[in-house]
């Protein structure tokens, strides 16, 4: 069957747009990262489709929660402030393995990496 995970009280940010953030529900699916805005007036959907994802970045926890930052083919930046660093961290794990197509024949992997913060290194 297909896994669906959701994670409520999350935060998101549109890097490009200057709206404040927006909290509501984020659902993985097998082809899309949906989040869904609780402001019943707007109920404001956004969708990534798994194959546009550049790159997803897991930054430093913060007082707020834990900070994935989304960057799209299309150059959209997206942030997610989930509030537990497990579900980050779930949701992180899942968003490679749904964001990384079957390796092609040549090998290449598009980029994913973690974020750590070097210490001084």
């Amino acid at each position: 069957g297909e896994e669906v995970r959701s994670v409520e009280n999350v935060y998101l940010t549109d890097r490009i747009s200057s709206r404040k953030a927006a909290l509501g529900t984020l659902y993985l699916t097998a082809t899309h990262v949906i989040f869904v805005e609780n402001m019943l007036e707007t109920r404001k959907e956004t969708w990534v489709l798994h194959s546009q994802i550049s790159s997803i970045e897991k930054q430093a926890t913060t007082a707020t929660g834990c900070p994935l930052l989304i960057r799209c083919k299309n150059f959209q930046i997206i942030q997610l402030i989930i509030p537990q660093e497990r579900d980050c961290h779930d949701v992180y794990i899942s968003l490679i393995r749904l964001a990384r197509p079957a390796i092609p024949s040549n090998g290449l992997v598009p980029a994913l990496r973690e974020c750590r913060n070097s210490g001084g290194e």
